[in-house]
């Protein structure tokens, strides 16, 4: 008798849930198929049937999560067809992929901390660059495109994970004035834009 999908997938998503919440405590290489399964309430057998290994489960984790992210970031670039005039705005930017990376944030955050794994912000910064590229005016033959997203990557992600680090020590509003104004004018420009 065949397992209904329904079923399969939420057998699936408990140990998903089990591996998570192991990996958001320890790394990787010290995880085992043993606890997640004592923890998710199935046997090695049922493992085996969704995953091959620990890094399977978390490839799968880290793809499921990426095409969740894009998606919703595709969403927003549709739906507003930004047009950043120079210099970019980048406070446009921040007002509308903050609440997304904030309802992604702890898995996002742990994923791209001291723990986690490059390869998935690798594959991060190339669908923000996707992104960036097809939903704005940056041509993707631009001189230094590869720079100039790796810094606006880099500088996005680096301020949202240290306001994730404070737990949010200031509110949105502010968090989403202060970052995109450091990044359009960096720190020597920030004291003359907020006199």
């Amino acid at each position: 008798m065949k397992k209904r999908p329904e079923v399969t997938a939420i057998t699936r998503q408990h140990i998903m849930d089990a591996f998570w919440s192991l990996y958001k405590e320890k790394r990787i290489e010290k995880i085992s198929i043993n606890e997640i399964t004592r923890i998710s309430g199935n046997n090695r057998t049922t493992f085996y049937h969704y995953f091959l290994d620990v890094y399977d489960l978390l490839e799968q984790l880290e793809i499921e999560l990426l095409e969740e992210l894009n998606g919703e970031l595709k969403k927003q670039f549709e739906e507003i067809k930004v047009e950043f005039s120079e210099p970019i705005d980048f406070r446009f930017v921040f007002n509308f992929i903050t609440p997304i990376f904030l309802k992604y944030e702890e898995k996002l955050f742990i994923l791209l901390g001291s723990h986690g794994d490059q390869k998935f912000s690798e594959m991060l910064r190339s669908r923000m660059k996707e992104n960036l590229v097809t939903f704005t005016t940056i041509p993707a033959d631009t001189k230094y495109i590869d720079y100039i997203i790796n810094f606006i990557y880099s500088s996005m992600i680096g301020m949202l994970s240290f306001w994730y680090e404070r737990n949010h020590d200031i509110s949105e509003k502010e968090f989403i004035e202060l970052a995109p104004t450091l990044i359009a004018y960096g720190v020597l420009g920030f004291g003359q834009n907020n006199s």
